[in-house]
């Protein structure tokens, strides 16, 4: 069957099981990281749903053992030497054999594929069954198609000169063997989970952050190191790079922040968890008609917001959750689920600064988000232009000016068009001003700004609709919903208190304090914006670094983690004015 006929599965989706008892998972594409970590009975297999991952967990069920963390599935090549069985700490040789080996391949043995074009971090397989001229293999992160059988894929064995070739598209190291010359290795008995050896059973680490600074390149204030022949990088150079510069060098000091793996991997769970969070306690104010009178939504709204949620879950892409880290913890201050603001910065600028400015790393927090951004539109799969509809504001035109990059990148049509003179009603419809009918609008005007502007509205306008009236209308499809304005409301913050008391990301928040709260120190949070009544948040005692704080801004790419930027903020508040900082992850040696 040729690959374009096999049908794909949605990431967390069950592709086929090997062995008897070892699933293998959908990650959705190769060129996708979800940065989740996957532990089974506390031992760390590796990150959802990698091939490494599968390996670890295949070697754990089916021989009791683990092996040691490597950087790149192709290093498994040559910084791996044996596995360790994890009920005694045994260790068993692994025995490598070069494709093109005098031995031939044997079932049980590890398959790994050498750093290329179409591998850049190399691949590991299990071997599951070998015939007269071919071997079967069990994986993950290759085709992400449901099995049709016990493996993944047939790959054909060759055998010349006594020597044996395996010939797969992409190229391999070869395959290496467990030795186990007296059958000790058992599968994993999983109900006996305290033989497992403590050391090899761990707490979820939570990883460091650090504010550092190196001696300023002369490189970083020259032009250049931005492409004025790009249009969002030719808007921030005019005007946003002056004062990004100014506040990234210090006394002759680039400022930066630097994170271990670690603390990239715990963001990114803690922020998916959260936003699942976020989604419930959507349901339970949007399905409940005395909390949406306390939201402030109108009566006549709420069929048409339960239509959004019901019916526009998947009309998203972008959310950003302001996250507080305190050495020990990690506490979320809101969800920014209406708002797009330093993306850009989060994607291009902190990655290009990196570079030029020579940071100790350029894989930066937000390196993956760009790509994440283009593969997302592409699986949104829209055929109709999209509508880009804006404010006339700065902040909002250099975002809209990037997305327009990105979904043309997607090979999505887009307009951009700033507030509505340029649309048009025609009857019912609405057209812009080459008479292209408004089917699909991305938006940043935010919700609560649409709502004031329905609420305010007295009369139509024959000529040019107000935006409620496009990001209201039924025939148009809006791409941040309607349902948003549950989420991204801070009055949210107190449902998710009662909805998960102490809950360790959360951080107390009471509609109104009593005289027991008085006696703890809480920030007052407005529900839209700055604007009207609101709740009390709980203050958080921020990591301080010389008087600068600071906020993790963590995207969530319609359901799941694409990345993050740096924000210092004062008063445990990451306004729309903060300040980005470059973030480089640096790969400490594995323990």
């Amino acid at each position: 069957m040729d690959d374009s006929e096999l049908v794909r599965a949605p990431f967390n989706h069950v592709l086929g099981t090997a062995f008897t008892n070892v699933p293998a998972f959908s990650n959705t594409d190769d060129g996708v990281f979800h940065i989740e970590r996957h532990y089974m009975h506390g031992v760390f297999l590796g990150v959802k749903w990698q091939c490494v991952e599968y390996a670890r967990r295949w070697l754990l069920l089916k021989k009791s053992c683990v092996f040691k963390s490597v950087r790149f599935a192709a290093d498994i090549w040559t910084q791996l030497k044996y596995v360790e069985r994890v009920t005694d700490e045994k260790q068993f040789r692994l025995i490598p054999h070069a494709n093109g080996s005098p031995t031939k391949p044997q079932v049980d043995s590890f398959l790994i594929y050498s750093i290329s074009e179409e591998q850049p971090v190399g691949h590991i397989a299990v071997i599951c069954d070998v015939g007269p001229d071919y071997i079967r293999i069990a994986e993950q992160n290759v085709k992400f198609h449901y099995w049709n059988g016990e493996y993944a894929r047939e790959i054909r064995m060759v055998e010349k000169d006594g020597l044996y070739y395996l010939e797969d598209e992409d190229p391999m190291h070869g395959w290496m063997e467990i030795e186990d010359e007296n059958n000790e290795l058992k599968p994993l008995d999983e109900s006996v989970i305290n033989m497992i050896h403590p050391r090899y059973q761990e707490r979820l680490p939570i990883g460091k952050i650090q504010r550092c600074a190196i001696p300023e390149k002369s490189d970083v204030t020259r032009d250049g190191w931005l492409n004025k022949d790009n249009p969002p990088e030719e808007f921030f150079i005019e005007h946003f790079l002056d004062n990004f510069q100014r506040v990234n060098i210090s006394s002759n000091h680039l400022v930066y922040y630097k994170i271990n793996v670690d603390f990239l991997l715990a963001t990114a769970e803690t922020s998916n968890e959260l936003h699942q969070m976020f989604l419930e306690a959507t349901k339970r104010v949007i399905d409940d008609d005395a909390l949406l009178t306390r939201f402030g939504i109108p009566k006549r709204l709420w069929n048409r917001l339960r239509r959004s949620w019901n019916d526009e879950q998947h009309l998203t892409m972008t959310g950003r959750l302001d996250l507080v880290f305190n050495g020990e913890q990690t506490k979320v201050l809101e969800y920014h689920a209406d708002n797009t603001t330093a993306l850009f910065e989060s994607a291009i600028i902190q990655k290009k600064w990196a570079e030029i400015g020579e940071l100790p790393s350029s894989f930066t927090s937000g390196r993956r988000l760009h790509q994440i951004l283009v593969n997302n539109w592409k699986i949104m799969d829209i055929t109709a232009p999209i509508h880009l509809l804006i404010n006339d504001n700065q902040e909002e035109m250099l975002t809209a000016l990037y997305m327009q990059s990105v979904l043309k990148e997607a090979n999505v049509s887009s307009k951009l068009f700033i507030g509505t003179d340029q649309l048009f009603w025609k009857d019912d419809r609405i057209v812009d001003k080459d008479g292209e009918l408004v089917q699909v609008v991305w938006k940043l005007w935010v919700w609560d700004t649409v709502l004031r502007d329905e609420q305010s509205a007295e009369h139509q306008d024959d000529e040019h609709p107000r935006i409620s009236d496009i990001l209201l209308h039924e025939q148009i499809k809006i791409i941040e919903p309607f349902w948003k304005i549950i989420t991204k409301n801070r009055a949210l913050l107190s449902v998710l208190w009662e909805m998960y008391p102490n809950h360790s990301h959360l951080l107390r928040a009471e509609w109104n304090l009593t005289d027991e709260t008085k006696e703890i120190l809480f920030v007052n949070k407005p529900m839209y914006g700055s604007d009207g009544d609101g709740i009390y948040q709980e203050r958080f005692a921020l990591n301080n670094y010389d008087g600068h704080q600071p906020v993790i801004s963590s995207w969530i790419i319609r359901e799941k983690f694409g990345g993050f930027v740096v924000r210092e903020a004062e008063n445990s508040n990451a306004n729309e004015n903060s300040c980005v900082i470059p973030c480089c992850i640096v790969w400490e040696e594995e323990k």
